[in-house]
């Protein structure tokens, strides 16, 4: 008999567990190598098709015009809002506060009543002040009434000075006719005495009148001295009534200028001094100043617009969003700060509760037109290690890039002064995605 177990036994040992395990690792290890190779090679063949593929996609932009056209010439600096006029309101009499008619921060108008203060110590001293006006009054009429009735002693005096003198001529023809009488011996000597008695008698008569006459003349003339001085009494106690009128007045407190007011410094019941006690402040702020400093250099270019009286200043606020408001140059300092090489202008602008005072705003003060100028919207200007560019179209709609010089801003255009002539057409969006010779599409 044949035996078969030896060839058994050889087949089990050309395929142990250990071959075998050996055998399948390989296997699999195999097929996972090509299993990843294979996608790899795939995806890299896909990703090279596609990145070409996106290189030659044009990019979408918003084409502007190079234009010409006159720019305004101007300084920008920082300027400061100040008031026109602002005012410190002080007492003019010393006392109490009684009464407060206006809320601090509140507008205000001219001749407004502000404040109150106790005027019954001014009322007494005016009572008193307008008594003693009335006294010296009656004394001007009491001296008037005298003058009138010395004048008319004087006109009495006169008239019987003329009456005496009469009778002193009656005298004197009486004597000289008894004296050729007694010559003649037509009457006795005691006639003519008597003749001459009454003469001597007519003559002092006549000197008493004119006597007479120069009294009542100096009571005349004391009459017109005492007038004058009851006047001159009137006159000074009618100052005191006066005085006294204008401190009661100053007891209302009013609003010298139409303005904004303060923070109140008192309140009801407050004692204030004269011209010691601040009460409040009213700044003017309608209309109202911007004051700037410009460089010497461009004082003869603000002198000779100023000669013109047109020297436009624009302002912007620096608020979100900002106001921009247009005013005129109406100060211009007359001396030069050495220490800064500056000059002061100031510029008035009417303000509708925009601005305020201490407020900074963004000065821009236009010295002249400058015409036939090449301008691009600024947003087309880019940044780059070599200075400023801009894309332009080209006419195979690709992007060239092209450095300019900028001369100047002016709000949202950009002078420039070389690198673009008119008519060029250039990337004012999309231009963050262009490279030099990028293809474009301009995009609606």
């Amino acid at each position: 008999m044949t035996r078969l177990s030896p060839a058994v036994d050889s087949s089990k040992k050309s395929f142990s567990p250990l071959r075998l395990g050996f055998f399948i690792g390989i296997t699999v290890l195999l097929i996972a190598i090509f299993l990843l190779t294979r996608p790899a090679d795939q995806a890299g063949m896909a990703g090279k098709g596609g990145k070409g593929k996106m290189a030659n996609m044009p990019v979408p932009v918003v084409l502007g015009t190079v234009s010409v056209k006159s720019m305004p010439v101007q300084l920008r600096t920082i300027g400061n809002v100040e008031s026109v006029s602002s005012v410190t309101i002080r007492p003019q009499i010393d006392g109490q506060i009684t009464n407060i008619y206006f809320h601090e921060g509140a507008m205000v108008s001219k001749g407004q009543l502000l404040f109150t203060i106790d005027s019954q110590p001014v009322r007494a001293s005016l009572a008193q002040a307008q008594a003693v006006v009335s006294k010296d009054q009656s004394l001007v009429a009491q001296a008037e009434a005298n003058l009138v009735r010395d004048q008319a002693q004087v006109k009495q005096a006169k008239a019987n000075l003329e009456r005496d003198r009469a009778q002193l001529h009656y005298a004197q023809a009486q004597e000289k006719r008894f004296l050729d009488l007694l010559e003649q011996e037509f009457i006795s000597r005691d006639q003519y005495e008597q003749a001459v008695a009454t003469r001597r008698a007519a003559e002092a008569t006549v000197q008493a009148d004119r006597s007479e006459i120069q009294n009542a003349q100096a009571l005349v003339r004391a009459d017109y001295s005492a007038i004058e001085s009851a006047k001159a009494n009137v006159k000074a106690d009618q100052a005191v009534v006066d005085s006294y009128r204008i401190r009661l007045n100053y007891a209302s407190i009013r609003s010298p200028i139409n303005g904004r007011t303060g923070s109140l410094k008192v309140h009801i019941g407050d004692t204030v001094k004269t011209n010691d006690t601040i009460m409040v402040s009213v700044d003017q702020i309608n209309p109202i100043y911007v004051g700037f400093s410009i460089p010497e250099q461009s004082l003869k270019s603000v002198k000779f617009r100023a000669g013109e009286k047109n020297l436009p200043v624009t302002i912007k606020t620096r608020e979100m969003p900002p106001t921009l408001m247009t005013g005129r140059v109406n100060f211009l300092e007359n001396t030069v700060d050495t220490t800064t090489g500056t000059i002061r202008l100031k510029a008035l602008f009417q303000n509708n509760n925009r601005l305020w005072p201490g407020q900074f705003v963004d000065v821009m003060l236009n010295l002249a037109n400058e015409p036939n100028v090449v301008v691009i919207p600024l947003q087309a200007i880019q940044s780059g290690q070599q200075g400023d560019y801009v894309y332009v179209a080209q006419d195979n709609m690709t992007a060239q890039m092209r450095p300019v010089v900028v001369d100047r801003i002016v709000e949202n255009l950009a002078v420039i002064r070389s690198g673009l002539q008119p008519g060029e057409r250039i990337v004012t969006d999309g231009q963050f995605q262009l490279t030099p010779g990028s293809p474009i599409k301009v995009k609606s």
